[in-house]
């Protein structure tokens, strides 16, 4: 099996398992408790890790649109069992609109899931890397790219000569060369 199908395959399983959690997740836990909005996101980016994804754009844009997807088709069972149990009586629509405060919880855990599932698909420890550097670390407009002398990730891509500079002991180099 080529890498690219085994790299589809899970982040796909993982889709498929995460839409099943979130619906599983939503009938037990009490009332409208969103966190389990994280897990399709979460799960995507652990299947992609298993089937050997390599972060290209398409798969990132699966994992993103997938759990997106998967947040509604779950949603949309929940809604369905409490239509035929004779509890809801609106259409999905309104089902989905019904409370603000859900509404807004379950789109900030489902980015939350996302990120942390396009994180662990791109990044090698993204639990370390968020402890270690904090939203500190890499300035806005940074690359992260460690400096190949003083190993900070405070580095900046300069438009004009496409040097890297680093913000901490201010060396400048190329990307492809690294001295």
């Amino acid at each position: 099996m080529s890498g690219r199908v085994g790299a589809l395959l899970g982040i796909g399983l993982g889709l498929v398992l995460g839409c099943t959690a979130y619906g599983l997740l939503r009938v037990i836990l009490p009332g409208d408790f969103a966190i389990a909005a994280i897990a399709p996101g979460l799960l995507a980016g652990i299947g992609a890790r298993i089937g050997r994804a390599f972060g290209t754009p398409g798969q990132l844009r699966i994992i993103v649109f997938g759990s997106l997807f998967a947040v509604l088709g779950g949603e949309y069972f929940v809604w369905d069992a409490l239509r035929t149990s004779g509890l809801a009586v609106e259409d999905f629509v309104p089902h989905l609109l019904r409370s603000a405060q859900w509404l807004v919880f379950t789109i900030g855990f489902l980015v939350f899931g996302i990120f942390a599932g396009v994180r662990l698909l791109v990044g090698n420890d993204p639990l370390g890397d968020i402890l270690e550097h904090g939203s500190d670390a890499v300035p806005p407009g940074a690359h992260g790219t460690p400096c190949p002398r003083c190993g900070s990730v405070q580095t900046a891509l300069d438009g004009r000569s496409l040097e890297l500079e680093c913000a901490a002991c201010g060396h400048c180099w190329r990307p492809a060369a690294a001295d």
